[in-house]
């Protein structure tokens, strides 16, 4: 039998009710010859039983410890094959999406990686394609100003995309995210200073710094529920590492002198975590002396 021409890679951690949703959906792709790697990132929840018992077919990595997205997809390209596409466990593909992005490499040989439309649950459409972000940006990332007025990062936000053409832009939303072989031979890996977020913009700026381009096509299409093993941690937690990771992206793509004026939306980034998790932790209590 000859190998898969394919490899879909999957980071997963307590997602097991969407892992099931999106492995049910690789296994209908039609007109691939597919190899699934999972990469769980020490669940708690059935996750790993689930995916033994149901999937065995799935190339199954257990890690002891929560290594981030990007460390555990570099664990997942050591077993990969032909092209590859990662995939959020909280997408489903529908039969077609990874053979019309398969195809929109095949048409663009200068594309190195490319992106479907995205829909919610709903069937609206996901906003998935953004600008490289400026330093004035990652600053407004931090105090979480554009959540208000989403004009002031309509740029980086990517507010003016037309969502029907297919286009080269910047980068794509990592949730579905194709890589050309050749691309990942040229680029390296996934940088592991990042533990999650960011990881994808790095590597589309890496890639077009290398002379490939990033493609959106919305002759592809695919469901994201989107933020599932995430929404789970605590917001310190979670701004912590976003915390981490713009600092990270800033430094080594605009220098340390730049990435001294984030600190402004730094100190706001740890403040307002620290008011969503009192308040959290007050509601509980303010329902119980009603």
């Amino acid at each position: 039998m000859p190998p898969p021409t394919m490899t879909a890679i999957i980071v997963s951690y307590n997602a097991s009710p969407e892992l099931r949703r999106c492995l049910r959906s690789a296994a209908t792709s039609r007109g691939v010859s597919l190899k699934i790697v999972v990469v769980d990132n020490a669940s708690t929840d059935d996750n790993v039983n689930m995916i033994r018992d149901e999937f065995p077919q799935v190339d199954l990595i257990v890690n002891m410890t929560n290594r981030g997205f990007a460390a555990a997809v570099n664990q997942g390209l050591t077993r990969a094959t032909g092209n590859i596409v990662l995939l959020n466990p909280d997408l489903e593909l529908e039969p077609d999406t990874l053979t019309a992005l398969e195809a929109a490499l095949k048409r663009h040989p200068h594309v190195g990686i490319v992106g479907p439309a995205l829909k919610y649950p709903d069937g609206s459409l996901q906003p998935s394609v953004k600008k490289f972000p400026r330093w004035i940006d990652l600053l407004l990332i931090l105090t979480k100003l554009p959540n208000l007025w989403p004009g002031l990062a309509r740029s980086y936000n990517g507010l003016d995309v037309d969502y029907k053409r297919e286009q080269v832009v910047d980068q794509v939303m990592g949730s579905c995210f194709m890589i050309r072989q050749s691309c990942l031979d040229d680029v390296g890996k996934f940088d592991e200073g990042f533990y999650i977020w960011f990881e994808e913009v790095d590597f589309c700026k890496r890639a077009r710094d290398r002379g490939w381009s990033t493609l959106f096509t919305p002759s592809a299409r695919a469901r994201h529920s989107r933020g599932a093993s995430f929404r789970q941690l605590p917001a310190r937690r979670r701004q912590r590492i976003l915390r981490r990771s713009v600092v990270h992206y800033c430094r080594k793509h605009f220098g340390w002198l730049v990435t001294w004026l984030l600190l402004p939306g730094l100190f706001v980034s740890w403040l307002s975590a620290l008011m969503i998790d009192a308040f959290r932790l007050a509601k509980p209590q303010r329902a119980k002396n009603f």
